[in-house]
């Protein structure tokens, strides 16, 4: 089955001028470029890519359905369904739609991705939610226990460029909190703020199963001063064919994104970033960054909000 096109995760809108304030100020390019000028973004930078390399976890069956990046925004996007007043939870019906709107995938590989969430354990039939003939579900504890590590092994990685990293770190655990966050991501995405604007050169390649890890896993060699990754390293490493990770890296010496690289000992041949590469990866980085720490900042002032209703309810009743 042919992957999606770049295309598809294109923004419903277009200009960031539509942007609600808390967005545009947050995860702006002004906002991304203030973060790649901190003192601790390097850090930031090897913390975050060595942590995704450590626990990255490739899905054959589910390739065939949306690549990588695709999965990541259709999880967030069903939490945010799930999240959202009323308790209707998660159906085809509203998934499809969320899907198309944000133009993240088509129908039909929107139906086959929630089927294959559900076969894997990420998503179970909702108790006590919505219409029961449309068979809502929800996220499992599996799928959010998966979502709660990515985000501690992230935001862990942001402490070193201040914001609210330490905080949410606090906080995770809090169910009320990740609901709250997983909103302001899903509205994030819903008014049109996509991460690869900020790192174009990187686009050819989030299409691509393994893509943005591959050049993520050769980052981490040239910083840890490791040898240079070879094509059987790679696939051996991220469960991928030999021929798959050779035309990715093919593609992206042609793209400027990789070189050949020697060890110390200048025999062992492999694979390394170039100058534009690590620069593409360090984009994509500070645009990440920029949207968990504003999404995160939404986030609190949402709980804020909540809990000032919640106080002011219960003083009319006295």
């Amino acid at each position: 089955m042919p992957q999606p096109s770049g295309a598809m995760l294109a923004p419903s809108i277009d200009v960031a001028d539509s942007w609600p304030d808390w967005l545009a100020a947050g995860a702006g390019p002004e906002a991304q470029a203030a973060l790649k000028a901190s003192p601790g973004f390097g850090a930031a930078l090897l913390a975050s890519a060595r942590g995704t390399v450590e626990t990255y976890d490739n899905h054959p069956l589910l390739n065939r359905v949306l690549n990588d990046r695709g999965r990541m925004m259709f999880s967030f996007l069903a939490f945010y369904l799930d999240a959202q007043p009323g308790g209707a939870g998660i159906t085809a019906a509203r998934m499809t739609a969320l899907c198309q709107e944000t133009g993240l995938c088509s129908h039909g590989r929107a139906k086959a991705l929630l089927a294959l969430m559900r076969w894997s354990g990420y998503l179970a039939p909702a108790e006590g939610k919505g219409d029961r003939r449309e068979r809502p579900l929800a996220p499992t504890e599996r799928m959010w226990a998966s979502f709660r590590t990515r985000w501690r092994l992230h935001f862990a990685a942001m402490e070193p460029l201040g914001g609210v990293a330490a905080r949410v770190l606090a906080v995770l655990d809090d169910p009320l909190f990740c609901r709250a966050l997983v909103t302001a991501i899903g509205e994030s995405f819903r008014h049109g703020f996509r991460v690869l604007d900020g790192a174009p050169r990187l686009i050819p390649f989030a299409d691509r199963d393994g893509g943005i890890i591959l050049l993520f896993a050769l980052l981490v060699s040239r910083e840890v001063d490791a040898p240079p990754p070879t094509v059987a390293d790679l696939a051996r490493r991220f469960h991928l064919s030999r021929t798959h990770v050779l035309q990715v890296l093919r593609d992206a010496m042609e793209a400027g994104l990789v070189v050949r690289a020697s060890g110390r000992d200048g025999e062992h041949q492999g694979y390394g970033l170039s100058a534009a590469g690590r620069a593409g990866v360090a984009d994509f980085l500070a645009a990440s960054f920029a949207l968990l720490d504003c999404t995160a900042r939404h986030a609190f002032a949402m709980r804020a909000q909540e809990d000032a209703a919640a106080g002011a309810g219960s003083g009319a009743q006295h």
